[in-house]
């Protein structure tokens, strides 16, 4: 039955992957672009965030979706991140995107195999499984896998450090905590994970400060001005947000191919459903504007601390799927536009939220309910913005049941 059922998610994995495969055929990972050109040029000293290509510069250093009417690039992610996709920038663009997608995929098999070593019962095994099948084939995988983003890696490295967190051999070690140190280079607000490491895995601190320093300071021997560039973009990136000014550039001309693709195919895409969802949209209403962007997400930021203080009693383990809840919680707080696929940060919570419990977590539950409504939103090419928003909603709601309810080995506990 095992080597069935096993045959069976084979099969659904690669009908998954070859869909992944003819969306990007059509078009040219417009996200994954931005990555590329970014890291070109922050290798030759030049500012990633803010250049402008134009006619006369480098069709290496080309990105159509840079909006020459707005002061920054499209180049978003940290320099660490951006240095990640140096392998991929040494090569001809078109083999580098679909080098980019096997890796996506390698991240997702490695999260759900993270996972999968994780939870010590048959059955915990299989509904991993199965979440990580049916994730990817909504469209917010889609939509991360077409427009070759990166938030999988975030997952992936998360997951990884949350599993050697609770392995009894590790959670206390050095590489653990290092690996912690280099995911909050990966994205600022994995900051917030030294305070439970200084709470719950001090014996991580020493690798996390190694971790932190060495992924920091690895980019600056490349280019000094980097990390000031990169905050100084984030600024401007959430004053042009909260100001509601739309990043889509307008008509432009470029040469008919850059780096031997024909730009009309650079500049495709599949026309995938997305909507915008976080706070944001709920305070639609307001003058954000006139509120310093560090407002919000110092909000969500002190959430988070009374959250950890509040809970510093309990077993640090059963606090790890509350403590995944949080950072995809955080993500919808951040003055930047959040689309569907940074929906893929919810696969460290299904797999510590079954990994810590030796009953099914209720609240999983939840996240269980979005996986149809994200297959829904593909298979029909929904765009009412309402729809395409349920599998968010009920992630964010099975997050806020994670935060307030404590799964222990017994059953349910309110914190």
């Amino acid at each position: 039955m095992q080597v069935v059922a096993g045959v069976v998610a084979a099969l659904a994995l690669l009908v998954s992957f070859s869909v992944d495969f003819s969306n990007t055929m059509q078009g040219g990972s417009i996200d994954l672009r931005n990555r590329i050109t970014g890291v070109r040029l922050f290798e030759n000293g030049l500012d990633a965030y803010y250049y402008k290509w134009h006619e006369g510069d480098p069709e290496e250093y080309c990105d159509v979706y840079n909006n020459p009417k707005l002061p920054v690039s499209k180049t978003t992610v940290t320099p660490t991140l951006l240095l990640l996709h140096a392998p991929y920038a040494a090569v001809p663009y078109r083999l580098g995107q679909f080098l980019w997608l096997f890796t996506q995929w390698g991240l997702l098999l490695g999260t759900g195999l993270l996972w999968f070593c994780a939870c010590p019962k048959p059955w915990q095994r299989w509904v991993i499984v199965a979440f990580m099948i049916g994730f990817s084939f909504t469209a917010a995988w889609r939509l991360h896998a077409e427009r070759g983003q990166s938030y999988v890696l975030l997952a992936f490295v998360f997951s990884a450090w949350l599993t050697l967190t609770l392995n009894r051999a590790w959670k206390e070690s050095f590489a653990a905590g290092f690996l912690a140190g280099f995911l909050m280079t990966l994205r600022p607000t994995f900051l917030l994970l030294s305070l439970f490491i200084g709470l719950h895995r001090r014996g991580q601190l020493p690798g996390a400060l190694t971790g932190l320093a060495i992924c920091f300071l690895g980019p600056l021997l490349i280019h000094p001005p980097v990390w000031s560039e990169y905050f100084k973009a984030v600024d401007t990136n959430a004053y042009l947000f909260l100001q509601h000014i739309d990043p889509r550039p307008g008509q432009q001309h470029y040469p008919p191919t850059i780096e031997g693709t024909s730009t009309d195919l650079l500049g495709n895409f599949v026309a995938i459903p997305y909507a915008r969802f976080s706070v944001y949209d709920f305070l639609d209403g307001l003058p954000l504007e006139r509120i310093p962007v560090q407002v919000v997400p110092a909000i969500a930021a002190g959430f988070f601390c009374l959250w950890l203080w509040f809970t510093r009693k309990i077993e640090a383990d059963l606090l790890l799927p509350g403590l995944a809840a949080s950072f995809f919680l955080i993500d919808l707080f951040l003055p930047v536009f959040r689309e569907s696929y940074n929906d893929v940060l919810v696969l460290p919570l299904a797999g510590s939220a079954l990994a810590v419990t030796s009953r099914f977590p209720w609240a999983l539950g939840f996240c269980l309910l979005a996986l149809p409504c994200g297959w829904l939103v593909y298979a029909l090419t929904l765009d009412d913005p309402i729809m395409i928003d349920l599998p968010p909603i009920f992630f964010s709601i099975g997050s806020l049941f994670f935060l307030f309810f404590i799964d222990n080995r017994w059953g349910l506990r309110k914190v």
